[in-house]
């Protein structure tokens, strides 16, 4: 039966979580890597979750009414990020992977988006051909990082709120030559924690688990950061960028412990962030 594609609704959601699970579980431990999500029910969340936010476009693949997998795109500022994408393991040769990127793709540029980015598991040959394929170019292989928590949590660093939303967004576009606004305002009024290292002045920010991001003044201060959070949530991780050797060497002594390596790839325009950054798992 032929695959169509259609906008994801809260009736593919169930199935989507299951695919969704199994496909990344399946991926990962072929690989001796831990799954990204830890259960079906998580995986369910997350789909729910993006389907409900205004700001995602989700798709979902059908043969028939069976979902065979879905894709996503964060349009929430300047750059549109791809993933989670996922088909179901008993249909990964079937083309459907390049049938769900190749629509987000469209959706975003119909959407005005001239950059769009994603994050691609290493060990993932599959993905890593298919992204190449379509135009995507590696720009940096970021090492995905358990946070220690042992602390301890710098005095400088607390709860970001919405007063500081204009100090994190000019930091950001200082580091990455973007905004991030919307999304970080959309993930903390999801529950997301986020922190600021405040010393007079925003010196750094940090927004929690893998859709979170940060950027820093400096590698110390972002290391700071990692550390404080890693003290003040427990099961954190963080992207850190392997090409600044200083930070991921700062990093590992601080007592963060890598996961795997993801590689950051883009479409359309990029600018190299300057300074401190870590990714989110889009971009």
């Amino acid at each position: 039966m032929p695959t169509d594609l259609h906008p994801a609704t809260a009736a593919h959601v169930p199935e989507m979580g299951r695919i969704l699970y199994e496909a990344f579980y399946d991926i990962a431990t072929t690989h001796g890597f831990p799954p990204d999500f830890p259960s079906t029910e998580l995986a369910t969340q997350v789909a729910g979750l993006f389907i409900q936010t205004e700001a995602i476009y989700s798709v979902a693949a059908l043969s028939g009414a069976d979902v065979r997998g879905s894709n996503h795109i964060l349009q929430f500022d300047e750059v549109a990020g791809i993933g989670p994408i996922t088909v179901d393991v008993a249909s990964q040769s079937d083309g459907i992977g390049r049938q769900l990127m190749l629509d987000v793709i469209r959706n975003a540029r119909e959407a005005g988006f001239e950059m769009i980015r994603l994050q691609q598991d290493s060990f993932n040959m599959r993905s890593l051909a298919l992204y190449a394929s379509l135009g995507f170019d590696l720009r940096e292989p970021t090492a995905f990082m358990a946070l220690s928590g042992a602390g301890p949590a710098d005095p400088n660093v607390r709860a970001a709120t919405g007063e500081d939303a204009d100090a994190m967004d000019a930091l950001c576009r200082e580091v990455y030559g973007v905004s991030r606004r919307n999304e970080i305002a959309t993930f903390m009024g999801l529950g997301l924690p986020a922190i600021v290292l405040d010393r007079g002045g925003i010196k750094g920010y940090l927004t929690a688990t893998s859709l979170g991001h940060g950027v820093a003044e400096s590698d110390d201060d972002l290391v700071t950061l990692m550390t404080s959070m890693g003290a003040m949530m427990a099961d954190s991780h963080a992207f850190v960028p392997l090409r600044n050797a200083e930070l991921y060497r700062k990093a590992l002594a601080a007592g963060h412990r890598n996961v795997k390596v993801m590689n950051l790839m883009s479409l359309g325009p990029y600018e190299e962030p300057r300074d401190a950054y870590a990714p989110s798992v889009m971009f």
